[in-house]
C-alpha cells in the first residue's frame, strides 16, 4: 500500500495552466474503488491534488486516464505538475493544511478546503482505512498548528489583499461603489472586508440569485440579475469576481464599452475565479487596473514578516507529527502480519504438542500439564523475537512485509527445534529413566 500525491500548484503552474484543470474534482476519478484504491481529490484556486492510497502503478494510471478524460496530456503538462510519496506525501498535506503552501501564508481557508474535500470523497466512497486516518491526522495536524502558533496572526487573506489594492488605487473607499460576481465564501469574504473599509454600495450577481440576495440583505446591498451586468460595469469602481463559470463572463469588448461610459474614471478588477472570469486582455484597457490570484502573491503586505518566523515553529511541529504518524502507518500495516504470526504459532504449538503426547502416553496428567505450560513459555518467547523483528523490517521497508512473514512463518521443524530445548522433553526423559512404562 503506497501514499502519493499528483497535483499543481501556484508555485509550480501559472494560472493558464491551472484554470485548465478547474471543476477535476468534479468529475468520477477512473479505477478509484474506495478499497484497493482510495483518493481525495483537492481543488482550490491556487491548487489542483490528487491524494491516492493504493498501488503507485494504479494511482499513476487512474490520474493520466482523469486528465486524458478532461481532454489533457499528462506528458504536455509534466513539467507543471508534482508528486510525492509516502513520507513525503504525508508531509506535503500538512504543510497544505498548516498553511505553510499557501499564497498568503497561514491562511485559514485552505484547512476548510481541505475537510470538504474529504468529507466530499467521504459521500463517494472513496476513501478507506489508510486515507481516513491520514485527513482526520492532518485536519488535527492543521487546528494545532494554529494553536500553538500565530502563524495565522495579522489577519491577511486573499479577500483581504484584494480590498486593499482598491485603497492603494481609490484612497477611502466610502465613496466607492462594488460590483461582486459570485456568492460562494470568497464572495461573502469579500463583502466583509469591503463593508469594513467603508463601501455602502454594492451590488451582487450571480447564476442563483437567491444566493445573491441573501448576500445583498447581509451586508445592505441590491442584488440584481447578469441583465443588469453591462449597466452595473460602467457604474462601478471596484469589480471583484469569484464565480464558478467555465468560461469568462466579461470580455475585452464589455470593458472597453464600460470604460468609454465612465469618461477615463478608472476600474479596478479583481478576478480571483479559476478559470478567470474576466479575460486577460482587458489589462490591456487604459484604466483598467486587473488583477488576478497570481498577481495577489506579489503584494502582500509587511505582516509576513512575523508569520515568516511562526512558519519555523509551524515547521517543527510538522515535523514531529508526520514522524508519529508515519509510526502509526507503519504499525497499522504489520498488525494483520503478527495476527497471522500468531494464529500460526498457536496452531503449530498444539499440533507439536499433540504429537509429543501421543509419542509419550507415559506422560502423567501432571508431567502434561507441565509440558504444556513450559512449551508454550518456550513458544511465546520465540513469537516475541519474530513480532519484534517484523516490526523492525516493517518499519525499514513495508513493501518486504508479506515476503517477510512468509520467512518467519512456523513450521513442525522450527517449533521441534525449540520445543527439544523445553522442560517437557528432560520430564520425559527422566521419566523413562524411571523405569516405569
Amino acid at each position: 500500500m503506497s501514499l502519493i500525491v499528483f497535483g499543481l500548484n501556484h508555485k509550480s503552474a501559472p494560472i493558464a495552466i491551472r484554470e485548465k484543470l478547474a471543476h477535476l474534482n468534479e468529475m468520477t476519478v477512473p479505477e478509484v474503488d474506495g478499497y484497493s484504491l482510495e483518493v481525495v481529490p483537492l481543488c482550490t484556486c491556487n491548487r489542483v491534488e490528487l491524494y491516492y492510497s493504493g498501488p503507485e502503478k494504479d494511482a499513476r494510471a487512474s490520474f493520466i486516464e482523469l486528465l486524458a478524460r478532461k481532454n489533457l496530456k499528462y506528458d504536455t503538462l509534466k513539467e507543471y505538475f508534482y508528486e510525492f510519496k509516502e513520507k513525503d506525501c504525508v508531509q506535503h498535506l500538512f504543510n497544505v493544511a498548516s498553511g505553510l503552501d499557501s499564497m498568503i501564508l497561514g491562511e485559514n481557508q485552505i484547512l476548510h478546503q481541505i475537510k470538504n474535500s474529504y468529507k466530499e470523497a467521504v459521500s463517494k466512497n472513496l476513501v478507506n482505512k489508510q486515507l481516513h486516518s491520514l485527513f482526520q491526522k492532518t485536519l488535527e495536524v492543521g487546528k494545532k498548528v494554529r494553536s500553538l502558533t500565530e502563524i495565522s496572526g495579522n489577519h491577511v487573506s486573499i479577500a483581504s489583499t484584494a480590498v486593499d489594492l482598491a485603497k492603494n488605487l481609490f484612497g477611502p473607499l466610502n465613496t466607492s461603489k462594488a460590483l461582486i460576481l459570485g456568492a460562494g465564501e470568497m464572495a461573502s469574504l469579500v463583502a466583509v472586508h469591503l463593508h469594513e473599509n467603508g463601501v455602502e454600495k454594492m451590488f451582487f450577481i450571480n447564476r442563483t440569485e437567491s444566493k445573491a440576495a441573501d448576500l445583498a440583505k447581509r451586508f445592505g446591498g441590491i442584488a440584481l440579475s447578469y441583465d443588469y451586468l453591462d449597466d452595473l460595469l460602467a457604474d462601478c469602481d471596484i469589480v471583484i469576481s469569484s464565480t464558478s463559470s467555465a468560461e469568462a463572463i466579461i470580455s475585452k469588448s464589455m470593458m472597453e464599452k464600460a470604460i468609454n461610459k465612465r469618461k477615463e474614471r478608472a476600474i479596478f478588477a479583481i478576478d480571483i475565479a479559476v478559470p478567470r472570469d474576466i479575460e486577460p486582455e482587458c489589462r490591456e484597457i487604459e484604466n483598467v487596473f486587473l488583477y488576478d490570484v497570481d498577481d495577489l502573491k506579489n503584494v502582500v503586505n509587511d505582516s509576513f514578516s512575523h508569520r515568516r518566523t511562526e512558519a519555523k515553529k509551524a515547521e517543527g511541529i510538522i515535523y514531529n507529527e508526520v514522524n508519529e504518524f508515519m509510526d502509526f502507518i507503519r504499525e497499522l500495516l504489520v498488525v494483520p502480519h503478527i495476527k497471522k504470526l500468531k494464529e500460526r504459532a498457536k496452531l503449530q504449538c498444539t499440533n507439536e504438542l499433540e504429537k509429543f503426547f501421543t509419542k509419550h502416553p507415559e506422560l502423567t496428567p501432571e508431567l502434561r500439564e507441565a509440558c504444556e505450560k513450559y512449551s508454550r513459555q518456550m513458544a511465546a518467547k520465540w513469537l516475541h523475537e519474530q513480532i519484534t523483528n517484523l516490526k523492525e523490517h516493517g518499519s525499514s521497508n513495508s513493501l518486504n512485509l508479506d515476503n517477510l512473514s512468509l520467512n518467519l512463518d512456523l513450521n513442525p521443524v522450527k517449533v521441534s527445534r525449540y520445543l527439544k530445548h523445553s522442560p517437557m522433553y528432560f520430564a520425559a526423559k527422566q521419566f523413562k529413566g524411571t523405569g516405569t512404562e
